[in-house]
């Protein structure tokens, strides 16, 4: 069985190791991020493994993936057929459904990271449980993950934020909304670069749920998203406020929007979140002169992307040049990864005794959290190494 088959998009996209399609009897896919599935359509090049995904994940990643193919196209081994064949012939999945392949059972389980986003259980001779991305923490468009039992002979989990606790949720809220009022107030912008995937649409809901609703644009792939979630009965919690939210919400049409944008006071959330391109670049480099203007970052900013050297350094690339960035630059994690603590009680609570495979973290996050697993639990934690083979 694959679990997920992503990239990773630096100045290029990087792909995993091959693994051949006939050698798989399943391919289970936890969520629509590409660093989880930016890679399925190679598997779809001669042959259509069977491959099972959420109907959320797979809408969310046929957008993805074609706007990865648009942007990466002369990097890609594969193009629009591929992306169509894995689409089209991937089983649909709910949670709580019960798969049968050979002799495992599997079952998707809620991980509240995005719409559609799962756990994978697997039950065999032993037993499994893949984490992908999970976050239990409630948010304006999810209610947070499902518990997938106890006792597992194997957990491999993500370790994104081994080495990092988070702030409350409901006081990021406040800050947020505190910020954004003390900019509006004194006639500026307030640049919100958010990824395009639940995030802008999050934090859209969070300034409307506290009173903060005029002037607020959304741009970019963003758009896009929202309408998706909006149709989403199934895998969005939130969509009572979302839909209320979106009424309110202007919506970048072009470029004669994208100028009224920046002519009066108001917010504006866009994609890229790391300030790797899209709408959201250009709105930062045009407020970047203007003390009365704010660009706040609501994510993880991954090394030498602009915007961790906007954070680090207070500059912008611009032109070709870079520029001092004079706005007020501010950075809240409205993150949707289960921090430290909440990574701790979920190896606590799913472990038995055997092992805990600490994946998706940079390599201090992954070897600390392996290290704290083995002194900490009754498991043993294992911090593997690329095309390592692990036998219980």
């Amino acid at each position: 069985m694959l679990l997920d088959y992503g990239v990773r998009i630096d100045d290029k996209v990087s792909f995993p190791g091959h693994v051949s399609p006939k050698d798989i009897d399943a391919v289970l896919i936890t969520h629509a991020h590409l660093d989880h599935v930016g890679a399925a359509p190679l598997l779809f090049i001669s042959r259509d493994p069977k491959t099972y995904a959420t109907e959320a994940t797979l809408d969310q990643a046929q957008i993805l993936l074609k706007d990865m193919l648009k942007l990466s196209g002369y990097y890609l081994p594969f193009g629009e057929a591929e992306i169509t064949r894995f689409i089209k012939n991937t089983v649909r999945v709910r949670y709580g459904e019960v798969l049968r392949v050979k002799d495992a059972e599997i079952e998707f389980v809620n991980a509240g990271h995005i719409p559609g986003s799962a756990q994978i259980v697997v039950n065999a001779d032993k037993t499994l449980v893949y984490s992908g991305d999970f976050n239990p923490v409630k948010t304006r468009l999810l209610n947070g993950f499902k518990n997938p039992g106890t006792e597992f002979d194997v957990v491999i989990t993500e370790s994104t934020y081994a080495l990092e606790p988070h702030e409350e949720r409901r006081l990021l809220e406040d800050k947020i909304v505190k910020l954004a009022r003390e900019t509006q107030s004194q006639g500026g912008v307030m640049v919100v670069p958010a990824f395009a995937v639940s995030r802008s649409q999050e934090v859209a809901c969070i300034l409307y749920a506290h009173g903060v609703k005029d002037n607020v644009w959304l741009d970019g792939m963003a758009r896009e998203l929202l309408q998706l979630y909006l149709n989403d009965e199934e895998y969005v919690d939130g969509l009572d406020l979302l839909s209320k939210t979106s009424r309110k919400l202007r919506i970048v049409r072009g470029r004669r929007d994208r100028m009224r944008v920046l002519e009066e006071s108001g917010i504006v959330i866009s994609p890229a979140g790391m300030l790797r391109g899209g709408p959201s670049a250009f709105y930062a480099q045009s407020v970047a002169n203007d003390p009365e203007s704010t660009i706040l970052l609501v994510s993880f900013q991954a090394p030498n992307t602009p915007g961790a050297r906007l954070l680090a350094e207070g500059m912008l690339p611009a032109d070709g040049a870079e520029v001092k960035v004079s706005s007020k630059v501010v950075q809240y994690k409205l993150s949707a990864h289960a921090g430290q603590k909440e990574l701790r009680e979920y190896v606590s609570k799913v472990g038995g005794s055997g092992i805990v495979v600490a994946v998706h973290g940079d390599a201090a996050a992954t070897e600390a959290f392996a290290r704290w697993v083995s002194e900490n639990t009754g498991c043993v934690g294992v911090n593997p190494v690329a095309e390592e083979t692990i036998t219980i």
